[in-house]
This record gives C-alpha cells, sequence and structure tokens, in this order.
C-alpha cells in the first residue's frame, strides 16, 4: 500500500522560514530510519502554498486556480510503500 504523509504548513513555514538545528537532525533521523526500513520513496519538502495551483475536473473542463491555497497546505510530503497500515 502507498500513502503519503504531509506535514502540516505554518505561518514559519509558508513565510519560507526553516525549522531549527534540533527538529531539522530529528527530521532527518526519522526519514533515515524509514529509507533504512525501506519504505521511504520519496520525501521532498513542498513550495509554500502561495506559489501552489489547484486543478479542477469538471466533465471536460479543466480550471487552474493559483494559490494561497487554504485547505490540506503542507511544507513537506513522504510517499511510503508499506505492507499494510501504518502507526
Amino acid at each position: 500500500m502507498r500513502v503519503m504523509v504531509i506535514v502540516k504548513a505554518n505561518k514559519d513555514s509558508e513565510a519560507g522560514v526553516m525549522p531549527n538545528e534540533e527538529i531539522l537532525t530529528e527530521m532527518g533521523k526519522f526519514n533515515e530510519e524509514l529509507v533504512k526500513a525501506g519504505v521511504m520513496s520519496a520525501g521532498e519538502g513542498l513550495h509554500p502554498s502561495s506559489k501552489g495551483k489547484r486543478v479542477r475536473f469538471s466533465g471536460g473542463k479543466r480550471t487552474v486556480i493559483d494559490g494561497p491555497l487554504r485547505r490540506n497546505q503542507g511544507t513537506s510530503r513522504r510517499l511510503l510503500d508499506v505492507a499494510g497500515e501504518i502507526d
């Protein structure tokens, strides 16, 4: 099963402010554990929602809406390939 983990954005991440060294170190350790376990297939950071776009499809019509996006904002994502549900 493939799952996507999205880290929720906050005002600092939306402004491009990086987390402090302690948080970055902990995130790096967590990502390394996922890679060593063979489940992490991607883990890039995302642009602020102000640079995002939403694409809506209705019948044969496609509409592109520029950010900022209000729902489901995230600062990074991880794609995990797992055998079943994760904790």
